[in-house]
């Protein structure tokens, strides 16, 4: 059984733990606030965030931490440190064979990933989310709970897809773009933008 440190100690942590271990051994988590661990009865021990492999006693990372933009910036930091990253697919979730499963990925339970389908690097999957086939996510990108997207549809490095929402088949989602939980895209999203509602409409005061 593969030993890992998971980074960050906060919902999304909790989450994959109550299942992930039982598949790899949790030597720890670092975070930047210790008492997360303790409060919620985490296993391991607390490491602090700038953590290197040695100090941990391995170099396989798990990120759970919820926002694209932080699981980036974080990814890039500990593979200069050393770190690799460890996939994480629930038995209960259906990978065709065809997939391509990005290094550091979390994929839930009740999740189904379609034929030749192609999912980048330390993307987060959240629980019932389907991926229709021939269907590419980029890097960095968060799925949340009940997500169904359609087969061909992209989806670029570091969006954030909300839960409960539906993506028409062939549409493309830009870098860092935002779909609001329960919209129900029909056409491409440009990058860096928010979109809510069934149509899906661009929102901009929800936009950085």
């Amino acid at each position: 059984m593969d030993k890992v440190i998971f980074f960050g100690s906060g919902g999304v942590a909790r989450e994959v733990t109550s299942w992930a271990q039982t598949m790899v051994k949790i030597i720890g988590y670092a975070t930047l606030d210790s008492d997360e661990h303790s409060r919620f009865g985490l296993p391991g021990v607390a490491f602090p965030d700038d953590v290197t492999p040695a100090q941990a006693g391995t170099d396989l990372a798990v990120i759970a931490i919820g926002l694209p933009r932080v699981r980036r910036r974080l990814g890039e930091r500990l593979a200069v440190a050393g770190f690799r990253f460890k996939t994480l697919i629930h038995q209960s979730a259906f990978v065709a064979q065809s997939a391509v499963i990005g290094e550091g990925s979390v994929v839930c339970p009740l999740v189904n990933i379609s034929s030749n389908v192609t999912l980048g690097r330390l993307n987060y999957i959240n629980f019932c989310v389907g991926i229709g086939h021939d269907a590419v996510i980029a890097d960095n990108v968060q799925v949340n709970p009940g997500v169904q997207i359609g087969g061909f549809a992209t989806i670029g490095e570091g969006a954030l897809i909300g839960s409960g929402a539906t993506l028409r088949e062939g549409i493309n989602i830009g870098d860092r773009a935002t779909v609001a939980s329960g919209s129900v895209v029909f056409a491409n999203v440009r990058s860096d933008v928010t979109v809510l509602g069934n149509p899906a409409k661009r929102m901009r005061m929800f936009e950085n």
